[in-house]
């Protein structure tokens, strides 16, 4: 469901601070050992997060992970693609399993973390995104429950920002998602995004599914709306291709909350709307 509002979990997160120098050791250390969770030697599940720069940001998506209920064994990787600012001395004094990975762009940085992982399946996500408690649970469940589905995506919402408040943004996920189930329907892997998905990890590794010509920047590029299939889309469509499903998990649990800066990047949010209203709705 939709909210026009900030749920509590997500505002009681959105009020931490974003820059670790405002945290005092006691908060540091004690936010260190929740973390500590997600360093199981045998797990059946690794969460993989890229981060380019995000010495101010990520730590929000931590906080968000520490507070995970799950009955899995989960390892935590993330991903640092050459970040210029304090991101990995940052991740370092947490106790985050962290590798580099020197080729620029996020599907090199998704394919390091796809050879570095040892769980069974990969839930992949974002240093800019919040997730729910029931995050891990709700996706691996999807594939488990159904050995055809080689991938699983959930759905999002926008957090929001000093420009756009929280209402407008749910008015425009009200919009989207006449054209996301329209997606669903035959290009399901049009909706798969690396924020919010996961897959098999072997099937991942066989079909080779992050190789794409053009690799995508972390920032993105503005005005482009999904013409083609991005590193994440490209995984599932292989995925498909396989002979395996691709399925969208509706519950609650699935539903992460990400930033705007995508949006941002288009012009804001009433330029991101035409482009995308044009280009599905209006298709010839």
């Amino acid at each position: 469901m939709i909210k026009f509002y900030l749920p509590n979990w997500v505002k009681n997160i959105h009020q931490k601070p974003l820059n670790i120098k405002q945290y005092s050791e006691a908060e540091i250390e004690d936010l260190k050992q929740k973390l500590s969770k997600f360093s199981s030697e045998k797990p059946l599940v690794s969460v993989v997060i890229p981060a380019w720069n995000e010495e101010v940001g990520i730590l929000h998506t931590l906080h968000s992970l520490v507070n995970t209920d799950t009955k899995y064994e989960v390892e935590l990787l993330i991903i640092d693609n050459n970040s210029t600012d304090g991101t990995a001395n940052l991740l370092k004094s947490l106790g985050v399993t962290t590798f580099l990975e020197t080729k620029q762009g996020v599907g090199h940085a998704r394919t390091c973390g796809l050879h570095k992982a040892k769980g069974k399946y990969i839930l992949t996500g974002d240093s800019d995104t919040f997730y729910p408690v029931g995050w891990i649970t709700a996706m691996v469940d999807g594939m488990l429950k159904d050995e055809h589905v080689y991938c699983v995506h959930g759905s999002y919402s926008f957090l929001p920002s000093y420009s756009t408040p929280r209402w407008q943004y749910a008015f425009y996920e009200v919009l989207s998602s006449f054209i996301i189930k329209r997606k669903e329907k035959k290009q399901p892997f049009l909706n798969t995004f690396g924020f919010n998905c996961g897959f098999i990890r072997q099937k991942g590794i066989d079909i080779n599914g992050y190789n794409i010509e053009t690799q995508r920047t972390f920032r993105g590029a503005a005005g482009v709306v999904e013409q083609n299939a991005t590193e994440d889309g490209m995984m599932a469509l292989r995925l498909q291709q396989a002979g395996g499903k691709i399925k969208a998990i509706d519950e609650k649990a699935a539903r992460v909350w990400t930033s705007d800066r995508r949006i941002q990047l288009d012009g804001g949010l009433k330029n991101a709307l035409i482009m995308r209203v044009r280009k599905y709705l209006f298709k010839r």
